[in-house]
């Protein structure tokens, strides 16, 4: 699964995009040691194309998802990850801006 941003962003560079891809690579190691880092990019076609992520300095490129035993061991641990990740963004970008694309 990945993330939609449905606000306006703008990249380093100053180009504006609109509906973003952000690809998640989550990394479990333990309960308190595990994050997300983010990768964006204009599209889920050019993720899939394998063009370079944008560059945003703005948004979060590493999420510490400091889980609990609970949502670690949980059935809905992608759910809670992804979760944590929108939470991160939308501290940037607004309220309800980004969704769970699959």
């Amino acid at each position: 699964m990945a993330l939609k941003i449905t606000t306006q962003i703008t990249t380093d560079e100053g180009f504006e995009v609109t509906n973003a891809y952000g690809y998640l690579n989550i990394y479990m190691l333990a309960p308190n040691s595990n994050w997300a880092n983010i990768a964006y990019y204009k599209s889920e076609a050019d993720y899939l194309a394998g063009k370079a992520p944008l560059a945003v300095q703005d948004l979060p490129e590493n999420v510490q998802t400091e889980l609990t035993s609970e949502e670690f061991w949980g059935e809905s641990l992608a759910t809670v990850v992804h979760n944590k990740c929108i939470a991160a963004i939308e501290e940037i970008t607004g309220a309800d801006s980004v969704v769970v694309v699959q």
